[in-house]
């Protein structure tokens, strides 16, 4: 013990550190999962290398200060461990140098670029284990330490000069792909590494140069072989940045090579909803699938629905590109496990090509909204870019920076739709619709903002601002008194998958005052009963709250007329797809009418959208729907036009 804390055995000391600092970086490697194999392989390398490096260096340092260390091992075996211990050194330089080439997926190509790569290191293990033979490059003092005979010692260090001069040309020329914390932890990599070269030299200690070698591992450890960044924690497939990243060190190189993506139909509702070991076990299940049609498993999840595949050397047309695709879609016939359930997924395959198609990630980001929109409506085996018109995309970016700064810029304001009730002969209740006027652009419809909003993260914040002006309206102006029961207010999917959506709801709406009859939230046909418990839980939260609920566009989706007495909603609203079919055709009036005996015989209200004629009211009456709405009875309204509408109509 006293050779480890004496300080005049710092050697020791610093070879005892170093040699934890390896293994706790060791622990911490073989710990966590990453999604680039190579380059996860390359560091287990490293590591190894680096504990060699240590253990041997430990060895020697103990020979030289502990004489009974020395009464067990021979002069010459101390030699060996010095040999080695050199060996491991300059293979370090190797193993950091294939290490960057991994980074930046840099492959020596050629068997020519293979020699030379290998060249250096392969001369240096040679100098230093000619030390076995002859003493023409170097010899041992009485302490076992090397003494370099020069010129010729001089030569070994070509393999430090060649290795880091090669790593700063690809700094220089790959850099700019990776963010600036990560290019500095690769440059700060290289700076302690080589800064323990001098050190050595001058202290001729080599166990400084051992510890530097610990701490710039543990540093690499914790950032580019953390997997938080480059792999989802859930799907075990890599994250949008490490697509970006590979994109962009693949166009760096001029490769060419396909993104081939899938995206699958709800399944980010299922991820925003369902239990957290569910859903990592139903991603898990898709990852490790498509690993194994996808070269070297370079898959990747997008927290969107989307998984994404790089083929190299392909392009979208490929035979290789039909024939996963051929494949994914077989798979997808069959069901996957969700918990305990069986469950079926639908995905629509689309495929990039790069660089002759899309030229930077910037360009894809742009493209791959543009295919977002495409999906819904693309009824061909695979996507191609061109297949899609993207005069728009620029027009996209536009609308997508309004509707990031349309809150903090006052460009929204919430309308109101009266809606008639024929059994009172007045306007009961109204529907809140947004509105957003660009002073540029002017009003842009919801059916574009909407869905912008819900891709770029601003529809919670904005749906927030509708529920609160809505509430406002009831309890500070004169609509209540005028005969407004109640107002009906959208809510997205988005929305009914937040776990706290209920709750935020009931404090905005004791905030301000209003009871809970006096609020009604409308959710789309698109809601399945059972989807995700957070659904559910919400729902319930709200309808012991004493808030009722209702369907909107029904008739639109995928209800099944079986099923819908089972649905917690009080009311449907019949879309103004159905109503307006009705009036053009004898069998579209069929339709309409029985799905008002269902409902009615249910016990449900209905009420009617899309009403523009005195006959279609007329008759929408007589068939005993129980609220109208439509351009017929008014527009929707600014809320001081609101207010002025029901004092003038609820006489």
């Amino acid at each position: 013990m006293g050779i480890i804390i004496s300080p005049e055995t710092y050697n020791v000391v610093f070879s005892v550190a170093s040699l934890l600092l390896i293994l706790v970086t060791l622990t911490i490697h073989v710990s966590e999962e990453s999604h680039y194999s190579r380059q996860k392989q390359i560091f287990g390398a490293l590591i190894i290398d680096a504990l060699v490096l240590n253990v041997f260096g430990l060895l020697h340092s103990l020979w030289v200060y502990s004489i009974p260390f020395r009464g067990v091992v021979s002069y010459e075996m101390s030699t060996n461990f010095v040999i080695v211990e050199k060996i491991c050194s300059y293979l370090l330089s190797y193993y950091s140098m294939i290490y960057v080439m991994s980074i930046f997926r840099a492959n020596a190509e050629t068997t020519l670029k293979k020699f030379l790569l290998i060249l250096p290191v392969g001369y240096s293990m040679v100098f230093f284990l000619s030390g076995l033979l002859t003493d023409f490059f170097f010899s041992f003092d009485e302490l076992g330490e090397i003494a370099y005979h020069y010129p010729q010692g001089a030569s070994v260090n070509i393999c430090l000069f060649i290795y880091f001069g090669y790593a700063a040309f690809l700094y220089a020329r790959y850099g700019k792909t990776l963010t600036t914390e990560k290019f500095m932890s690769l440059v700060l990599y290289y700076i302690v590494m080589l800064a323990g070269i001098p050190i050595r030299i001058l202290t001729k200690s080599s166990s400084i140069f051992e510890f530097s070698v610990s701490i710039a591992l543990l540093m690499c450890v914790y950032t580019f072989q953390n997997p938080g960044e480059f792999t989802d924690s859930l799907s075990g497939a890599g994250t949008r940045n490490a697509l970006e990243f590979a994109i962009s060190t693949n166009l760096l190189q001029k490769k060419v090579f396909t993104v081939f993506g899938i995206s699958i139909e709800r399944l980010g509702v299922m991820v925003g909803g369902e239990a957290i070991e569910k859903v990592g076990d139903l991603l898990n299940q898709i990852t490790s699938y498509l690993k194994q049609l996808c070269p070297d498993g370079n898959v990747f999840y997008d927290d969107d629905g989307h998984f994404l595949m790089i083929y190299p050397e392909a392009e979208p047309d490929d035979p290789v590109i039909e024939k996963v695709s051929e494949q994914i879609k077989k798979r997808f016939k069959d069901t996957w496990t969700l918990g305990h359930e069986d469950v079926k997924l639908f995905e629509s395959p689309y495929a990039i090509g790069f660089p002759d198609e899309i030229d930077s990630v910037e360009k894809y980001s742009e493209v791959r909204d543009v295919i977002k929109k495409a999906l819904s409506r693309h009824n061909r085996d695979v996507l191609r870019i061109s297949d899609l018109n993207l005069k728009h995309v620029e027009h996209d970016k536009k609308i997508d920076n309004i509707v990031k700064h349309a809150l903090d810029d006052g460009l929204l304001e919430v309308y109101y739709q009266p809606i008639y009730s024929p059994a009172e002969g007045r306007f009961t209740t109204c529907e809140a619709l947004l509105r957003l006027k660009d002073p540029q652009l002017g009003f842009i419809s919801p059916a574009v903002f909407m869905p912008v909003a819900e891709q770029n993260g601003t529809v919670i914040a904005i749906d927030n601002f509708v529920l609160s002006s809505v509430c406002d309206m009831l309890a500070n102006s004169e609509a209540v008194r005028f005969g407004l029961k109640y107002a009906e207010v959208n809510l997205s999917v988005v929305d009914i998958i937040q776990t706290n959506l209920a709750d935020n709801a009931i404090k905005t709406m004791e905030k301000y005052g209003v009871a809970p009859d006096q609020l009604n939230f409308e959710i789309t046909e698109t809601f399945e009963q059972g989807i995700t418990s957070v659904m559910d839980e919400n729902i319930r939260k709200l309808t012991e709250y004493g808030t009722s609920f209702s369907m909107d566009d029904f008739g639109t989706g995928y209800s099944n007329l079986a099923r819908i007495s089972s649905l917690p909603v009080d009311m449907f609203k019949l879309d103004k797809s159905i109503v307006q079919s009705a009036f053009e055709d004898g069998t579209n009036y069929m339709v309409m009418l029985n799905l008002v005996k269902i409902i009615k015989a249910l016990g449900k209200e209905i009420v009617a959208e899309g009403v523009e004629t005195q006959e279609q009211a007329e008759q929408i009456i007589r068939l005993g729907c129980d609220h109208i709405q439509g351009f017929y009875y008014s527009r929707p309204l600014p809320k001081a036009q609101f207010i002025e509408f029901l004092r003038e109509h609820n006489k």
